[in-house]
């Protein structure tokens, strides 16, 4: 029987340990630039001024942290951001107002009709891998390692095993990834703080990416994924909140139209008065 040094074997298991990690960890800054509209979409402007507040974050601590392991991901985490998600939310909601003439912008509250409010309920990225993803390494260093140990040191054999198991890691493979964005948006009368309109809008942005097992490419498909996910979700709420002030003005319009053509009650009273006075023939007569 040929003998196996497992010392060697030991270290070897090691080195392919410490290297997928070192492939898998590693710290990075997320900057969501958010993609820019065409201005003018909507050709009538209602005539209302609008504030955005600070959107609440209320998203689950899972996607706050980025947990997961190798199967499953949710990322970025809070301090892999170079602001904060409410600020990269509001942000991308004041632009899309103002690029596609929904609504005046006003920085001072008291000085708009309407006080838009925003909840982010979620804002992350997904990955998902497969249990072939795993497998696929796995079978191609162990077939390596049979090679290379038929009529040889089974240690050296197990040795360049591992080796393939390390470099098949490297494979890429399709993975499934989606960037998900689910936002609640209430707007608020001003002056009553009345809710007049709310609405809850989710946009996703989900392909296949070809990833290997050890890549840990959170920041690349985090920049991708999560603005074109945001676009969408801003699109639905943008879109509803246009239909919801446009009909709001044409209505205050029609109202002051019929204010403006029917005559005032004081005129409609006075008016057989006047006309008897001029049928009915003077005193002095």
């Amino acid at each position: 029987m040929i003998p196996l040094n497992w010392k060697s074997t030991v270290a070897s298991l090691g080195l392919v340990l410490v290297g997928v990690g070192l492939v898998a960890c590693s710290h990075y800054t997320v900057i969501l630039r958010y993609p820019k509209e065409s201005a003018n979409i909507f050709t009538e402007r209602p005539a209302t001024s609008l504030y955005v507040a600070q959107p609440a974050d209320l998203r689950s601590q899972k996607e706050r942290e980025g947990k997961g392991a190798f199967v499953s991901l949710h990322f970025p985490a809070d301090d892999n951001l170079d602001v904060p998600m409410a600020s990269v939310v509001r942000r991308a909601l004041m632009q899309d107002i103002l690029s596609t003439r929904v609504a005046r912008l006003v920085q001072n509250p008291e000085n708009a009709d309407y006080l838009l409010h925003t909840q982010v309920l979620s804002m992350t990225t997904k990955l998902k891998r497969s249990g072939k993803q795993f497998a696929i390494p796995l079978l191609a260093g162990l077939g390596v390692g049979f090679a290379a140990g038929a009529g040889a040191d089974v240690g050296h054999g197990i040795k360049v095993g591992l080796v393939g198991v390390l470099l098949g890691t490297f494979i890429p493979l399709p993975t499934e990834t989606e960037g998900v964005v689910e936002l609640r948006l209430e707007l608020r009368d001003r002056q009553t703080n009345e809710v007049v309109w709310n609405t809850t809008c989710t946009g996703s942005e989900k392909r296949n990416v070809a990833i290997s097992v050890s890549a840990r490419e959170d920041k690349k498909l985090a920049e991708r994924f999560l603005p074109a996910a945001l676009k969408r979700a801003n699109a639905c709420a943008v879109g509803q909140l246009y239909q919801f002030l446009l009909s709001e003005t044409s209505s205050v319009k029609t109202n002051n139209s019929q204010m403006e053509q029917a005559p005032p009650d004081s005129l409609i009273q006075q008016a057989p008065a006047d006309s008897r006075m001029e049928q009915a023939p003077a005193d002095s007569l």
